[in-house]
């Protein structure tokens, strides 16, 4: 557990991020590159509707609508969410809390989270309630800090293992595994990438509902 995976915590946080948070936040941990293989992972089709956990200012949100038909995207910030809705008109977004999203069971085709679940003080519950809403034989994709072995070879990668074990929620393999199985969630794989500078700063996890 890290500082930042708490709700209060979290708002605040990117109450005062907001306005470089594209620029600096975005670009250094989530960079446009990285975000659209991510994207590469999921078969998203023009008939598709996909849910955004965790929009921020709507990037994510973005690159998926260039591949879906109907993309919405839900955040705890309304300084983020107010950056999203001014530079995406197309999509709807709506503050929602991750553990209690505000739509009915089996809507969407696929949900995408991208550095999100490091601030969810429950990601089982989250990921539990992504489950609800995703159609059978939709998909997810879920981005957050992996745990690495430490220490590293490299400085850099000891220095942002230490930041994010004291501020966000980070996670192994195997605990990724768990949580998503534990969710109902199936087909579960787990791996890691990363920007340039830490190329296993990322875990990265793709999974399917029956």
């Amino acid at each position: 557990m890290g500082l930042l995976d708490h709700r209060t915590a979290a708002d605040d946080w990117f109450t005062h991020v907001s306005p470089f948070y594209d620029s600096v936040v975005a670009e250094t941990f989530w960079p446009t590159t990285l975000q659209r293989r991510l994207l590469d992972r999921l078969s998203l089709s023009a008939d598709d509707h996909v849910l955004d956990v965790g929009c921020g200012t709507g990037q994510t949100s973005s690159f998926a609508a260039e591949r879906a038909g109907t993309v919405d995207g839900v955040d705890i910030s309304e300084p983020q969410l107010s950056r999203a809705r001014r530079k995406f008109t197309e999509t709807r977004f709506l503050r929602a809390d991750a553990e209690h999203l505000p739509f009915t069971d089996d809507t969407f085709d696929a949900v995408v989270s991208v550095g999100a679940v490091i601030y969810f003080p429950d990601p089982v519950a989250a990921l539990a309630e992504a489950r609800r809403v995703t159609r059978p034989g939709g998909s997810i994709l879920v981005a957050g800090f992996n745990r690495p072995k430490f220490p590293s070879w490299v400085p850099t990668e000891n220095w942002a293992t230490v930041v994010n074990e004291a501020l966000f929620y980070t996670w192994t393999e195997d605990e990724s595994r768990e949580q998503f199985a534990a969710a109902g969630w199936d087909n579960i794989e787990s791996d890691v990438t990363g920007p340039p500078w830490h190329p296993r700063l990322s875990r990265v996890v793709t999974a399917t509902t029956s």
